[in-house]
């Protein structure tokens, strides 16, 4: 199966500067690795070379068991690539810890991506992140290890430690002891499946939100300077890999509504059937620029979720706040079909997701644990709303 290969880099300022030399990428072997030092400074970045010269290494000493997994993808093969890759990072460990023992603060995280022809192999240690893009939507295969409860860098005698590097705590990382516990999986790869392998600064720069929409709607050679653009000056480095080809998924009616609600707060929590259940209960509808969706005071029975364009909330004539992507309105109309607090108008061409307060109801009865999820999601923004509030008449005060 072809495999199309791209980088994300931005350098960032002087604050969160990134190397090119942070991104590996093999399309030979299929190899995708992305490592990070957050502390910085000339001992870090040698660290980052360390971790990935030792996974190119690895692999290609190991060259002739991916070329035999790929002719026939044995049980046996299969536990011994994943035994390559966790070989790896144990190397890398014991070199970065013989090289920090004279140095201070070299803490490196690692993920690696093997992408070999109907099955992916990844490792994982860190903040960093692996993304897979499948059907429209996106799933991170790795959990960070930069909080938590369950340190896990361990010392030569076994026991548990933890580090840290600038203002971040790392449970797992390569750097302040000789063996660390990696994360791996394998999984069988689909047409289409797109890969990121990004440093922390990626998903700490950017929202979720962001994320998902560039990693579903651009072409992979289009979605570096996409996630630069976003990132306003922001410091990003990933390694990016798609099976087949570069283009986007293009989903037919239902899938889009997935990929649209998946990654909304609304929705946290929501698993596939249930983001099913609201897609069906929703209507898209398309505003001109100055279209004013509703007016201060007259009544309201629908909840809009935004899905291109910005939408400003205006009250008394005045802006209160212009909302994006991802973001919804008009729930208050959910609970008590009061009349709307403000107006809403649409700022530029916008595309939003309605749904109407007869089937908000009717979606919620039919599914109790929906509701829960639903209700209390609503609850804590409006809780926010309230707090921000608050704050803002204590200031007015002063």
């Amino acid at each position: 199966m072809k495999l199309v290969t791209s980088s994300v880099y931005a350098p960032g300022d002087t604050s969160g500067t990134v190397h090119l030399d942070q991104i590996l990428i093999l399309p030979h072997q299929g190899l995708l690795a992305v490592a990070d030092a957050p502390g910085g400074g000339p001992d870090g970045r040698a660290g980052v070379r360390i971790a990935l010269d030792t996974v190119r290494a690895h692999v290609e000493r190991n060259d002739d068991i991916l070329l035999r997994f790929k002719r026939n993808p044995t049980p046996e093969l299969r536990q011994r690539i994943l035994d390559i890759i966790e070989e790896a990072f144990a190397r890398a460990a014991q070199e970065i810890f013989a090289f920090a023992r004279r140095r201070t603060g070299v803490v490196v995280t690692l993920d690696v991506a093997l992408l070999l022809e109907h099955e992916v192999f990844i490792g994982h240690v860190g903040d960093g992140r692996v993304y897979l893009v499948r059907r429209g939507l996106v799933h991170q295969l790795t959990v960070d290890h930069s909080r938590g409860d369950e340190p896990l860098v361990f010392d030569h005698g076994g026991s548990e430690s933890s580090s840290e590097a600038g203002d971040r705590h790392f449970t797992r990382a390569l750097g302040p002891q000789p063996r660390v516990r990696v994360e791996s999986l394998c999984m069988e790869l689909a047409t289409d499946d797109r890969f990121i392998v990004c440093s922390g600064h990626l998903h700490r720069a950017l929202s979720d939100h962001i994320l998902a929409t560039r990693f579903t709607s651009e072409h992979l050679d289009r979605l570096g300077p996409a996630l630069a653009r976003d990132g306003s000056g922001a410091a990003l480095v990933a390694a990016c890999a798609q099976m087949g080809s570069g283009e986007p998924f293009t989903p037919d009616s239902a899938q889009s509504r997935l990929a649209i609600l998946a990654p909304m707060p609304l929705f946290a929590h929501c698993n596939q059937r249930e983001l099913r259940t609201v897609a069906q209960a929703t209507r898209p509808h398309k505003f001109p620029n100055g279209t004013v969706i509703f007016e201060q005071d007259q009544p309201g029975t629908e909840l809009y979720l935004v899905i291109s364009g910005q939408i400003a909330i205006v009250k008394n004539g005045r802006t209160i706040v212009t909302l994006g992507p991802g973001s919804n309105f008009g729930e208050m109309a959910m609970l008590d079909e009061p009349s709307r607090s403000a107006s809403a108008v649409a700022t530029g061409h916008a595309e939003l997701m309605v749904i109407p307060r007869e089937a908000f109801f009717a979606m919620l009865k039919g599914n109790p644990m929906l509701a829960v999820k639903i209700l209390w999601n609503m609850l804590l923004r409006l809780s926010a709303n309230l707090r921000q509030t608050s704050a803002r008449l204590a200031e007015l005060d002063k």
